[in-house]
C-alpha cells in the first residue's frame, strides 16, 4: 500500500512538471532573456521593478486564493 501511495505521488509530480514545460515555451523565453542580456536591456528591466506595492502586505489577511 505504501508503495502504491508513493507511486501515485510520483506520477502526479511528473505530470505536473510535464504540464509546466508544455505550457511554457522554454526556448523562446531563453532566447528572449539572452537577447536582453546581450543588448543590456535586462538591467533596465530589473531597475524598473516597483516594490512600493509590497510595503503594505498584511500576512494575517492572506488567503491561498489570492495567489491564483
Amino acid at each position: 500500500m505504501k508503495f502504491l501511495f508513493k507511486g501515485a505521488i510520483a506520477i502526479v509530480l511528473i505530470l505536473g512538471i510535464v504540464k509546466t514545460f508544455e505550457e511554457h515555451d522554454i526556448v523562446s523565453e531563453a532566447t528572449n532573456y539572452y537577447n536582453q542580456v546581450k543588448s543590456g536591456e535586462i538591467v533596465q528591466t530589473i531597475e524598473n521593478i516597483n516594490f512600493d506595492g509590497l510595503k503594505n502586505l498584511d500576512f494575517n489577511d492572506l488567503k491561498p486564493s489570492d495567489f491564483f
